[in-house]
């Protein structure tokens, strides 16, 4: 029963980083004033007060879920003559529809982030913020032959290739140093430096599976290998080389504080990272930018594992000889049964389990190219690009906005996203000013559940709470500018 629970917390903190399923930041705060950890996005960015604190896990917790082939109703969806849903899989569910929808590679994506510390502050020679954020990021990818083979049967002649089939899961602590200052009248520029700590890590390092059908036949090519690391826990093999148990430590299963805050701060899976962001502003209306988060990797060396499957086999039938049964020994059922053992042992003899050497992995890059338009004082529209560089993918998304603000009280923003071939993602925010705290929620389709929320494929949300000192709001005013519009 013991073990039984050490597995469960196994799986348990496997799942907290990977079933969340990637934080990605959201397209809409990147012109959203009055929102502090705008910065977070493009470093070049200068918070418009004095000194920020962040609620801790509160500024911001922020987190989405993107699929690049299947929406909702590509799923689940309403039966055609009951008051009731049904999936895909039913009798009565579209099999084909939802095949129509698969491209050669598919993926999920998820991303999740809280901030235990965020702060910043302004001084002579630029403006300083510091943030320790717990993050998970994690990332599954499926080629569409494998659902076809699952759905349709394999039909004769064909060859169904799986490359790309894998995961990357890691979940690690990251603590961040920034500062964003001026150049000249026009040009504002920033960096910001991470140290990283790796919580965990699940990773395919080679996926190249294939299977080929034929009337005498079938063939099954694999070169498969994953990584892991998991440094809250210790596997012991058997005999075979294969798992037998995991222990977690029992000082993080006693919830030793600790035990936690050494985890925190491995530095057995160390990395390092950076985010660069510059913006100018050319006139005193239009502002370009641009910023480059997450460029930077970490460095996995604690309790690494090794999975790699690499067989060629081919399977060509059952042969049954009627005489073998003449014993009453020896019958029809036994005889099935020693022939599928070995027919199962064969393939698992390419499976091998083994202690893994360190192994690095990037993070997932993403870069935005941005220009705003202030059509009044209070008035500004935005047009953004982003291309997210994910392990086996580059997934591009545009966003425009329309941006207001009333004095230090009130900012708010409305969005229209193209993110994953859908065009129909519309997003807002808002961030309140009560006194010194700060307040907002940000989302770049919170609309899509009130209008469309059959056809929801994406989903984000940014969430903070911030206490504020010495808030003015930063007018960018040419000399030539009219003080009327």
């Amino acid at each position: 029963m013991r073990n039984v629970k050490r597995i469960s917390i196994c799986l348990a903190l496997l799942l907290a980083t990977g079933s969340l399923l990637r934080a990605q930041i959201g397209n809409a705060v990147y012109f959203m004033q009055g929102v502090p950890q705008s910065n977070q996005v493009n470093p070049a960015r200068h918070p418009a007060c004095g000194f920020y604190l962040g609620f801790p896990a509160l500024s911001p917790v922020r987190t989405q879920l993107y699929s690049s082939s299947l929406a909702f109703d590509d799923v689940i969806y309403k039966h055609p003559t009951q008051d009731s849903l049904i999936t895909f899989l039913h009798p009565l569910g579209d099999k084909q529809a939802f095949l129509d929808q698969l491209k050669p590679l598919n993926y999920l994506v998820a991303d999740l982030g809280t901030s235990l510390i965020s702060l910043g502050f302004n001084t002579k020679i630029g403006f300083f913020s510091m943030d320790l954020t717990t993050r998970a990021e994690a990332s599954f990818y499926f080629p569409g032959d494998l659902a076809r083979l699952l759905l349709e049967g394999a039909d004769e002649g064909e060859t169904y290739t799986f490359d790309g089939l894998g995961t990357d899961v890691t979940g690690f602590d990251q603590i961040a140093l920034g500062w964003s200052g001026a150049i000249g009248n026009k040009v504002q520029i920033g960096v910001r430096g991470k140290a990283l700590f790796g919580l965990v890590n699940l990773a395919t390092t080679r996926s190249d599976l294939s299977i080929g059908t034929s009337r005498d036949v079938w063939r099954l090519q694999s070169d498969m290998a994953f990584k892991a690391s998991l440094p809250f826990a210790e596997v012991q093999y058997d005999e075979d080389g294969f798992p037998e148990e995991i222990i977690i430590n029992e000082d993080l299963e006693n919830m030793n504080p600790w035990e936690i805050f050494r985890l925190g701060l491995n530095t057995k899976n160390f990395g390092l990272g950076v985010d660069l962001g510059v913006d100018y502003r050319p006139s005193g209306r239009w502002l370009l930018s641009a910023s480059v988060l997450d460029l930077g990797y970490i460095h996995w060396a604690d309790e690494v594992h090794e999975v790699s499957y690499q067989i060629d086999y081919d399977y060509t039938h059952l042969e049954v000889n009627p005489l073998d049964f003449l014993d009453e020994d020896n019958s029809l059922g036994d005889h099935m049964d020693s022939l599928l053992t070995e027919i199962a042992d064969t393939l698992k003899g390419g499976l091998e389990f083994t202690p893994g050497g360190a192994y690095s992995r990037r993070l997932n890059t993403k870069v935005y190219l941005g220009a705003s338009w202030d059509a009044t004082p209070n008035i500004s529209l935005g047009l953004l690009s982003k291309l997210d560089i994910l392990s086996e993918a580059i997934t591009p998304q545009f966003t425009a906005s329309a941006n207001f603000h009333a004095g230090r009280i009130l900012h708010f923003t409305l969005s229209y996203s193209y993110i994953n071939q859908y065009f129909k993602n519309i997003g807002a925010g808002i961030s309140f000013n009560a006194g010194p705290f700060n307040l907002y929620v940000i989302s770049d389709n919170a609309l899509n559940a009130v209008f469309w929320p059959q056809e929801l494929q994406s989903a984000n949300l940014w969430v903070g709470l911030n206490l504020m000192i010495g808030y003015k709001q930063f007018l960018r005013v040419d000399s030539d500018r009219p003080l009327v519009y």
